[in-house]
């Protein structure tokens, strides 16, 4: 019986850190970014997620084999190196991700910001 609810309490964070990610896409919709969702793999260079610009348009790519909160991470990260400030994003999204330190940060030349993802929230 507890595993049960374990799995099911599981299954409901799942489903929330889901529900997140599909907001942060939407996001970058907004923002006419495209997010890429590949397999990444290295040969004889590093391969990592992040963003990129090619042929003028913004790109996001991330490895489809982090778990769900790595996505999460990684896109709300990469979604803060963007102007915000005339993106409608829900408050409660605001919340769970921590999107207002990024709201100033309008990066066209790609510097680092702080991780936006609270730790194990």
């Amino acid at each position: 019986m507890k595993s049960e609810k374990n799995r099911s309490k599981k299954h409901r964070r799942d489903l929330q850190d889901e529900q997140i990610l599909e907001a942060l896409e939407e996001v970058a919709e907004k923002l006419s970014i495209k997010v890429h969702y590949e397999r990444m793999k290295a040969f004889e260079f590093r391969v990592q997620d992040g963003q990129c610009k090619l042929k003028g348009e913004h790109k996001i790519y991330i490895d489809s084999r982090h778990p769900i909160k790595e996505k999460v991470s990684i896109l709300a990260q990469e979604l803060g190196k963007f102007n915000l400030e005339d993106i409608y994003i829900p408050p409660l999204l605001r919340e769970k991700v921590f999107l207002f330190p990024a709201l100033s940060n309008k990066n066209e030349d790609f510097e680092e910001s702080a991780p936006l993802v609270e730790g194990n929230a």
